[in-house]
């Protein structure tokens, strides 16, 4: 039975996956007729009044209504040096340390930190990893957790298949197949995973760039995972950092020991 389904789902994510299919997507979430969608998208997800800034009427679409974005609020985002913020609006889906040879438990998936960096002969000794799942109800757009030096490094995987149960359920290495990007933060690596035909990150920070806690990195076109790796350091989660756990944007989730 698990192959059977396992078949169906790859065989219907291919076709969804397909830059034919993407450009259906897009053409239809970017036109002003998917703006009828929108207040049925609120409900069916649940999204909270919170984050939605305009009135529902002004979003002119369904990719403007899920790229939207929000009012930063001054202290919202930490400005020390050795604080981590929450980068989005998630759900906690997995953290701690990196210990040597270590794979990462997506789901019963497996995958190690360096196909997900796209790097060899790494130094993890004394490093931390989280991952945050946004859904459909969170706001997509994705920020700098600490102050610091900011750059991309570069692109990865070809194809983005939905970050969904089913999708890591049914996917072998789903989060090294899917179109991620990487980007150096300081001395950490911090990578925004694309999921859903079309490859959908968005940047909207100037390369090489010094950068306050909580200025935007870019935004999700669809649904999306983000994952931390703090590099080689002693950290000090928070007491509400729990798997599962919902968390708002600029939450501290860290902080750097001395």
């Amino acid at each position: 039975m698990f192959k059977l389904k396992q078949w169906f789902y790859l065989g219907w994510t291919k076709v969804l996956k397909s830059p034919l299919f993407g450009k259906i997507i897009k053409k239809l979430t970017e036109s002003k007729m998917s703006k009828k969608m929108i207040p049925y998208f609120i409900k069916y997800y649940g999204v909270q009044s919170q984050s939605i800034m305009r009135p529902v009427e002004d979003y002119q679409s369904i990719h403007d209504f899920f790229t939207r974005d929000i009012a930063i609020l001054e202290g919202q985002f930490g400005q020390t040096s050795n604080e981590y913020d929450s980068p989005v609006e998630a759900r906690v889906k997995s953290f701690g340390e990196i210990k040597p040879e270590m794979t990462f438990n997506i789901k019963d998936k497996f995958y190690s930190a360096e196909e997900l960096i796209g790097k060899e002969d790494i130094d993890f000794s004394n490093s931390h990893y989280i991952i945050l799942y946004l859904s459909p109800s969170n706001y997509h757009r994705f920020h700098a957790p600490i102050k610091g030096q900011y750059r991309k490094l570069y692109n990865l995987g070809t194809t983005s298949y939905p970050v969904n149960d089913d999708a890591t359920t049914y996917v072998e290495g789903l989060f090294t197949k899917n179109y991620r990007a990487v980007y150096q933060m300081n001395q950490d690596y911090y990578i925004p995973v694309g999921a859903l035909n079309i490859n959908s990150i968005t940047e909207t920070f100037e390369q090489d760039s010094e950068l306050e806690a909580g200025a935007e990195l870019g935004y999700f076109s669809f649904g999306s995972t983000v994952i931390l790796f703090l590099m080689n350091k002693n950290i000090e989660w928070c007491e509400h950092i729990k798997i599962d756990q919902a968390i708002s944007l600029g939450e501290t989730i860290a902080k750097i020991k001395s």
